[in-house]
């Protein structure tokens, strides 16, 4: 039986690529958890909504309620997936029934915190030059973001010291400007603390504090860096830091998270999958090595689209030219959303007025036995006269075959571009 793995909150990047990495897993069940609405109720299957609001304040009632809320849900392993929720959930997981996939409180802790990151790690790799006070500042510019925070939410460049009235020195850290290029390394601790996997790459774009174009570094110095910070911090499972070459070259410090990195995903694409190494640590399962594929690899992000709709359809009518294929090529977006169809015991009817050996033409592109009904029309025959079913869609690349549909039987009517809508994940 798969166990039921709760990501709170499921809408974050981070719950966004756990969910990518477990979705096809078959020893964990995922259910998404929000406090709200957001892009995760759109990925996840199965989601508890309205779950109660957790942040770095939340108290021990505040998880009591939590907790009590999952009773019904049989959950065996709650996977929290943003850095406030990770050091709450450590802090308080004696009041759990489920198992917290996160690593020790006082790790947590310390990496929840730039300041006390930088306190804890300064005497061990290179961290920044931190200022206490204005007078302490001889160079300008500066870097100023919040100590508790994440992403790039507060964070800008000072140029001088006016720019800084208003900063509070005890909410923000102030550091030396740091020019050059900035990597993040992701990492893997196994349940005794040996370091089994650390992998840097650089951030080549950067939006909203992410990393949306990244490839692999392979220089020797952030297995270094990694080594040294894992022999200092109790991290359990994957993790990850980020460092920024100051003027001269050096390497120094930006942040170290108890957590995977939504970008992480790079690392899964060469079989370093963290969400499912660590859940599997969590489950007790040691792990000792994990085997890599040797390839050049680039990622690179952008914005992404999910839809509801509330159309509802047991059949499809489709065309076959430039709609199955195009340019003699398979349509990868048609043949996913057929294979859905399949999935989901949806009926295929092909209407074709295509010229040649049609049955030849679908043996040659493999997809012969992937209707129910295969109607081959001569040129003077109308598709919607072949329609019977109206709990149905149309799907053609053709204007006017779907204007003659929509007409006649005012189904809904897809061209090819259309049919993302009706994707599900």
């Amino acid at each position: 039986m798969k166990k039921k793995v709760l990501v709170y909150p499921c809408g974050t990047e981070i719950g966004l690529e756990i969910h990518r990495a477990l979705r096809y897993s078959t020893h964990y069940e995922l259910i998404g958890g929000n406090d709200g609405y957001n892009h995760g109720d759109f990925v996840y299957h199965n989601i508890i909504k309205d779950l109660p609001f957790i942040t770095d304040d939340s108290t021990e009632s505040d998880i009591t309620d939590f907790d009590d809320r999952l009773k019904e849900h049989s959950i065996d392993f709650i996977y929290p997936a943003m850095d406030g929720v990770i050091s709450i959930f450590a802090k308080y997981r004696y009041l759990f029934r489920e198992t917290i996939v996160a690593t020790d409180t006082s790790t947590a802790d310390i990496c929840r915190s730039k300041k006390r990151t930088y306190n804890c790690l300064k005497n061990v790799i290179d961290t920044p030059l931190i200022y206490e006070t204005v007078d302490s500042i001889t160079n300008y510019p500066v870097f100023v973001k919040p100590d508790v925070g994440q992403g790039s939410i507060g964070a800008k460049k000072i140029n001088n010291k006016e720019e800084l009235v208003n900063v509070d020195f005890d909410k923000y850290v102030v550091m030396e400007y740091l020019p050059g290029a900035e990597y993040t390394v992701d990492c893997f601790t196994n349940s005794e603390g040996k370091l089994i996997y650390a992998k840097g790459r650089s951030r080549n774009r950067i939006k909203n504090g992410i990393s949306v174009n990244t490839a692999f570094d392979e220089r020797a110095i952030f297995y270094e860096i990694a080594s040294k910070i894992n022999e200092k911090l109790t991290q359990k499972g994957g993790w990850f830091f980020q460092l920024r070459e100051a003027a001269d070259g050096t390497m120094k410090l930006l942040e170290v998270a108890a957590r995977i990195a939504g970008t992480s995903a790079i690392s899964r694409n060469i079989g370093a999958n963290l969400p499912l190494l660590t859940l599997n640590l969590f489950n007790g399962i040691n792990i000792d090595g994990i085997s890599l594929n040797d390839q050049y690899i680039e990622l690179d992000r952008a914005l992404e689209n999910r839809y509801k709709t509330s159309v509802s359809y047991s059949t499809v009518y489709i065309d076959y030219d430039d709609t199955i294929v195009h340019n003699e090529h398979i349509n990868l977006t048609v043949i996913r959303f057929l294979f859905q169809c399949i999935n989901n015991k949806k009926h295929i009817i092909l209407l074709s007025r295509h010229d040649g050996d049609l049955e030849q033409e679908l043996i040659k592109y493999r997809i012969k036995d992937l209707f129910d009904t295969v109607i081959h029309l001569d040129r003077n025959s109308q598709k919607a006269d072949h329609i019977n079913n109206l709990n149905s869609i149309f799907v053609d690349d053709s204007y006017g075959e779907r204007s003659a549909v929509k007409i006649r039987h005012n189904i809904p009517v897809f061209d090819t571009h259309m049919l993302e809508c009706l994707l599900e994940d």
